[in-house]
């Protein structure tokens, strides 16, 4: 056992909210290990699904707000602390301005890149909510049911988003590019 699962088995079922609100271990890990407390009996899923759900809302919602009362400036001094270099945040302002509040769902893949720059975008927080909530219920309940299925072996977490995470991200950048274009129709014509 390695030392991140070593805090994972002493914090209990207090691991799912410590480990994503801290942000240092993989979202995947701590649901799969909240999976694996479910699978075991030691706790019920519904208490997993809430934590996991309400921690991932909360720690999105705070760094929103970092960023649209921080602005630019503390948005940039985040990014450093958690290594996003500047043109991924530039490239982030201009996704969020050409596909609007559906890019938050990449927040599943880079949280703090995409909530952050949701604030200094100034998106509207009701639609940030709302897409944060839809999302991060679905990603919750989904790696816990997995970590429920891998039992004790809910390490090999890793290994399962090797082999799915390059689908996920297709049909979520799939999703986003159709969403624009039907928006848009004009744009659709004159390309052609």
């Amino acid at each position: 056992m390695n030392v991140l699962e070593h805090l994972l088995a002493a914090c209990g079922v207090f691991s799912i909210p410590i480990g994503i609100l801290i942000q240092f271990i993989p979202n995947e890990l701590v649901l799969a290990y909240g999976g694996f407390l479910v699978d075991s009996h030691d706790a019920p899923f519904f208490l997993m699904f809430l934590l996991a759900w309400f921690s991932f809302t909360l720690s999105q919602i705070a760094l929103y707000w970092i960023g649209r009362y921080g602005g630019r400036p503390v948005a940039l001094k985040l990014y450093r602390y958690f290594r996003i270099r500047s043109d991924k945040q530039l490239r982030a302002e201009r996704w969020f301005e050409k596909y609007g509040a559906w890019i938050v769902c990449l927040s599943l893949f880079w949280r703090q890149l995409f909530a952050v720059s949701a604030g200094v975008m100034r998106l509207s927080f009701r639609k940030f909510l709302t897409v944060t909530t839809l999302i991060f219920a679905a990603w919750s309940f989904v790696f816990i049911h997995v970590g429920m299925m891998l039992g004790n072996n809910w390490r090999m977490i890793g290994h399962f988003m090797d082999d799915v995470l390059p689908f996920l991200a297709f049909g979520i950048g799939t999703t986003l590019v159709i969403r624009h274009f039907r928006h848009q129709p004009k744009r659709l014509k004159e390309s052609a």
